[in-house]
């Protein structure tokens, strides 16, 4: 008998560790109009421009466009934090980056990013998009792109 009440404590204290665990994940669910909790999904990222591949010239040629134009835009069910976009050279480094946050926009929604990019260093580019929702969900799309030498226009007005 003390045996049975010993291992019937134990299943009890093991029963109410159980369900005392905290759940530190919760911030990646949502209660839906039904009431029922469900995951939140990271941004959705439409990128507007450059389209893949484009090709643009270095900045002072003689060639255009001597830039390209960034536009990104996303959606989230949730207020979205950030948009970035992130420019890498063919090696890898970070040459240009460019941030809108909800801080600097009077806490609204991040729902779209627009610069520009130019260069004088003609090679290919990776352009990364970021938008980060309130709950924390990041998502990525990239683009690639190729500046292309241009030359100097040597004539004088």
């Amino acid at each position: 008998m003390k045996n049975q009440k010993f291992y019937s404590g134990i299943i009890i204290m093991c029963c109410l560790s159980f369900f005392s665990v905290k759940c530190d994940n919760h911030d990646d669910f949502i209660e839906g109009e039904d009431g029922i909790t469900q995951e939140q999904d990271a941004p959705v990222i439409t990128v507007l421009k450059p389209n893949e591949d484009a090709v643009f010239y270095t900045d002072g040629g003689v060639d255009t466009p001597d830039y390209i134009i960034i536009e990104a835009t996303a959606t989230d069910e949730s207020k979205i934090e950030r948009g970035s976009v992130t420019i890498f050279n063919s090696s890898g480094v970070q040459v240009d980056y460019y941030e809108e946050t909800s801080a600097t926009q009077n806490g609204q929604s991040i729902n779209a990013i627009y610069t520009s990019f130019r260069t004088f260093e003609s090679g290919d580019y990776l352009l990364e998009y970021e938008f980060v929702d309130s709950a924390g969900n990041s998502s990525f799309e990239t683009r690639n792109v190729t500046c292309l030498f241009s030359e100097i226009d040597g004539s004088e007005n």
